[in-house]
């Protein structure tokens, strides 16, 4: 299961019909989809984002069961009080029977909405050969142009959509001499210490975009992905600010010393705090990414977990599952990546993947209040 990244604040849908609906669609979960279910939940007409779900199988046995699965994890988003269904599959838009492909599923995913108390703004279904809706009578009709659907025509500011979930995955190509020069970088640095305040600042830059990634700064970053005390400072720090860092790293250097310390959180390893800044994610997981194209192999699972990690923190199920095959391929007992496996399979996303701020009651300054209402549509 994924849920997107939107953008930070809630967006007003205007879309002019349901093809325009549809090239938003990709931008609400970062790519465009394939073979999935996604559900929007929105707080009146402003979207709250977009969780996508991989498509079951056509035969599953259950997709009741299936159905009230996914509303259940669906219902956790917070100010939702209304829901859009779009099923995306690689098969025709009509089954063998003349149906709109996958209609039980449609058919039990609104029937669980309404039972939910959830109002249904709209139920399509984008095929390989045309796209339509469910709540539309049946009939004869063939489904409309998939060409009418046009997420590049969209400009939320949030970049070109992924070209489907599984895009991105690999890492970035290496040279063969900048390999060589992280090595010798990591033979010739003294050992990593916890309570080294330069640690923080090389978090910050590297993130920030402040510091080139030298062979230098990436063979201090391999090391530190390695060390699991160092590394959480890290993944901490890049979730929230240079002061989480230093809360987490005060907290590990006493838990070392077998010393007491009352943490007062959050937990950004667990997922709890309010929702990170998506970009500096992004940057981040692309930071580890080259870290871990650079390392030598024996050092390389602690990136590839820390990728995995940002991965699940940005709600991108599929990104980190990829990233904890390959870290599990290297060391099968490694304690992050068995740590997001286990998230993954029980499919527990960050909490911060069901918090949405929604704009509260008007101003009062006549003026401004105005401009809220208009910003209301």
């Amino acid at each position: 299961m994924t849920v997107s990244s939107p953008a930070p604040e809630p967006a007003i849908i205007r879309a002019g019909d349901n093809a325009e609906f549809l090239s938003l669609v990709p931008h609400l979960v970062g790519c465009l989809p394939r073979d999935s279910v996604v559900l929007i939940p929105f707080a009146d007409r402003r979207t709250l984002g977009g969780m996508r779900i991989d498509l079951p199988p056509a035969d599953a046995p259950d997709v009741r069961a299936l159905a009230a699965g996914f509303l259940g994890a669906f219902a956790r988003v917070r100010h939702a009080n209304r829901i859009a269904v779009v099923v995306y599959t690689d098969d025709a838009y009509r089954d063998p029977r003349g149906r709109i492909s996958r209609a039980a599923l449609a058919e039990a995913l609104l029937g669980c909405a309404g039972v939910a108390g959830y109002e249904v703004v709209e139920a399509l279904c984008v095929a390989a050969d045309g796209w339509g809706s469910y709540l539309e009578p049946d009939g004869s009709y063939a489904g409309s142009r998939l060409d009418e659907i046009r997420p590049e025509d969209i400009d939320l500011g949030d970049g070109t959509p992924l070209a489907d979930q599984h895009a991105g995955l690999e890492l970035p190509a290496s040279a063969e001499a900048e390999v060589r020069a992280v090595a010798s970088a990591i033979r010739e640095r003294t050992a990593l210490r916890l309570e080294d305040p330069a640690l923080l600042a090389v978090f910050e830059d590297v993130v920030s975009g402040q510091s080139e990634l030298s062979a230098d700064t990436l063979a201090l970053l391999v090391l530190a992905l390695d060390r699991p005390a160092i590394r959480d400072i890290a993944l901490s720090q890049w979730s929230g600010d240079l002061a989480e860092g230093r809360e987490i790293q005060r907290f590990n250097i006493a838990w070392a010393a077998g010393e007491a310390w009352d943490f007062a959180g959050p937990l950004r390893l667990a997922g709890e705090g309010e929702r990170p800044d998506p970009a500096r994610l992004r940057r981040a997981r692309e930071v580890v990414r080259t870290v871990a194209s650079v390392a030598p192999r024996r050092l390389r699972t602690g990136a590839l977990a820390s990728a995995a990690w940002l991965s699940w923190a940005l709600g991108s199920s599929t990104h980190a599952a990829h990233y904890v095959r390959l870290a599990q391929e290297i060391n099968p007992a490694h304690g992050l990546a068995d740590i997001v496996a286990t998230m993954i399979h029980h499919q527990h996303l960050p909490s911060w993947a069901y918090e949405r701020q929604v704009p509260g009651p008007p101003p009062e300054n006549r003026a401004a209040r105005r401009r809220w209402a208009r910003s209301r549509g």
